[in-house]
């Protein structure tokens, strides 16, 4: 059955719904003066009522400095809108206000997207069965990878009378926290930090050669510029990149390894995708494709 090829596409779907819902989203966060709340607002209401923390948040993206999250969620608590767990010195609830706050947010999304008709009604609906078959089959599957992505990303269901386009955006934000489950289990057996293994995969593909290119790509991840000098020398030490009057160049084991991560992250990913037929493959594709087009 070919599956290959197919995440790239429905991910292209999932972006394109966001440049819909996206600014709405934007626009009710700035109307209620939150602060950098993009990566730890609504991962928090997602957590709620267990407390959110810099390690809680990184367990997905461990990729962003603890620093930076620490930051964010303390300026957030001095505007009123998280509370400090008692006898902790970085872990936080939403208060009231933040729960608002963040339902209101979410709801601005939801709003924007009932008014979406991008296909047919029963192609939508097609369409969301076919996501929602795979979502349940990714839960069931066999570990690794882990279902902490997926889980968390699976309690914020609106059900299934809500409308048909939320249905398919809730579908494939589980597949891509899936993919994330993947990703992790492929790479973290090397061990290595998120924010080195994220540069290697910039040098890998091609998309950053130098530690200024790496700097300008990776600022909104909250690392010094020291820090991904050290994440180099890292992997110069592993034997993964090599450096010459500072350009950076992935060695041939360097590429071996990442490859082997890819390819591993695609089986990982995939195999749950067994649960759908030939026939129901080719329409997922085919209606994925129209949707992103469409969108």
């Amino acid at each position: 059955m070919n599956t290959a090829g197919l995440w790239p596409i429905a991910l292209e779907a999932l972006q394109a719904l966001g440049r819909h819902y996206g600014p709405e989203m934007a626009r009710a966060a700035a109307e209620l003066n939150l602060p950098e709340w993009y990566g730890w607002l609504l991962p928090t209401l997602v957590l709620d009522p267990e407390p959110v923390s810099a390690a809680r948040l990184r367990v997905r993206s461990p990729y962003t400095s603890a620093r930076l999250y620490n930051e964010r969620l303390a300026n957030a608590a001095s505007q009123g809108l998280l509370a400090l767990v008692a006898g902790t010195e970085n872990e936080y609830r939403l208060t009231e206000w933040g729960k608002r706050a963040a339902e209101r947010v979410i709801g601005a999304a939801y709003m924007k997207m009932a008014t979406l008709q991008p296909l047919p009604p029963t192609e939508l609906e097609r369409l969301a069965d076919l996501l929602l078959r795979l979502v349940k089959s990714c839960l069931i599957a066999p570990e690794p990878p882990g279902k902490e992505c997926i889980n968390l990303s699976r309690r914020t269901d609106p059900g299934d009378h809500a409308a048909v386009v939320i249905r398919i955006d809730q579908y494939l934000s589980d597949l891509s926290a899936y993919r994330d489950d993947a990703h992790l289990a492929a790479w973290q057996p090397y061990q290595i930090d998120g924010h080195s293994w994220e540069a290697f995969t910039l040098l890998w593909r091609g998309e950053a050669s130098t530690l200024d290119d790496l700097c300008q790509r990776l600022g909104r991840r909250g690392y010094s510029r020291d820090e991904y000098r050290q994440a180099l020398e890292d992997l110069i030490q592993r034997g993964w990149v090599a450096e010459e009057a500072g350009e950076y160049r992935v060695t041939p084991p360097g590429k071996e390894i990442r490859q082997t991560a890819e390819e591993t992250t695609d089986r990982y990913f995939y195999t749950p995708w067994s649960c759908l037929n030939q026939e129901e493959t080719e329409d997922l594709r085919t209606l994925l494709i129209r949707l992103r087009d469409a969108l």
